[in-house]
């Protein structure tokens, strides 16, 4: 004689399954938004730009060449989707995984250490370098040159590319087994968005408060990107260690 499982515990069991699946969207959604967020954060030539050129002609400048930005960087981000489209069928293979995750560790830590250690060492050469360019220079007359701008040095810097093919290479994985083959699409949508947060918050504190933007707002920034960067990295070394026998 079998036993009959209430019906109650089968609308248990459906609820939580449908509890795990939504944490699993938020995790892969929320991560796809921190890879843009840290794309875009770094105190390189296009921040320095962006801020320059705000500071001498405004926050419009910023804009423009956060647009130009933002575009190269879901090129880019869209060149890696469309590599990992053919390896969909082969993504749940544990070989294949353990090179991803391998590749993932190996550009993300360093990258976490380095933003960190400009974190303590270098913001004041950094501001002081960049305060005299603010002062001396001038801005384009159109805004279209600085569209051109940000794009050109976000879409030619050999280090952004490295960037996305260590974050996509454990993102993906992850995204295709929860999302499936819409992965891609929410991936570039979340992207951008944290693309799109990083330089509406850097118009704003163009715009409206100028005057915060020294030493600690370098240090501030890069010490968060570092923290974002190792906690990917440590996300690649959780996955690579299941791959291996304990």
């Amino acid at each position: 004689m079998t036993a009959r499982i209430p019906e109650w515990n089968f609308g248990l069991i459906l609820l939580v399954c449908r509890n795990m699946e939504f944490v699993s969207h938020i995790h892969v959604l929320s991560a796809a938004f921190f890879m843009g967020l840290a794309a875009a954060a770094p105190m390189g030539p296009v921040n320095m730009l962006a801020i320059r050129r705000g500071m001498i002609g405004g926050w419009r400048h910023t804009l423009a060449c956060g647009i130009g930005s933002v575009t190269g960087e879901l090129i880019l981000f869209s060149l890696v989707l469309l590599g990992g489209h053919y390896l969909f069928s082969d993504l749940s293979n544990p070989t294949l995984q353990t090179v991803l995750a391998a590749i993932g560790v190996i550009v993300l830590l360093p990258l976490g250490i380095y933003f960190l250690v400009r974190a303590v060492k270098e913001p004041l050469r950094a501001y002081a370098s960049a305060r005299q360019q603010w002062d001396e220079g001038t801005v384009p007359a159109h805004l279209a040159t600085d569209v051109a701008a940000g794009f050109a040095l976000t879409i030619f810097n050999p280090l952004t590319m490295i960037y996305w093919v260590g974050v996509t290479a454990n993102w993906l994985p992850f995204a295709h087994s929860v999302l499936g083959y819409s992965a891609p699409g929410w991936g570039i949508l979340m992207v951008a968005a944290g693309l799109m947060t990083w330089f509406t918050t850097l118009i704003v504190v163009v715009r409206f408060i100028p005057h915060r933007i020294g030493p600690t707002f370098f240090r501030l920034v890069n010490a968060i990107l570092g923290l974002i960067l190792l906690g990917f990295a440590t996300f690649c070394a959780i996955v690579l260690s299941r791959h291996f026998p304990h």
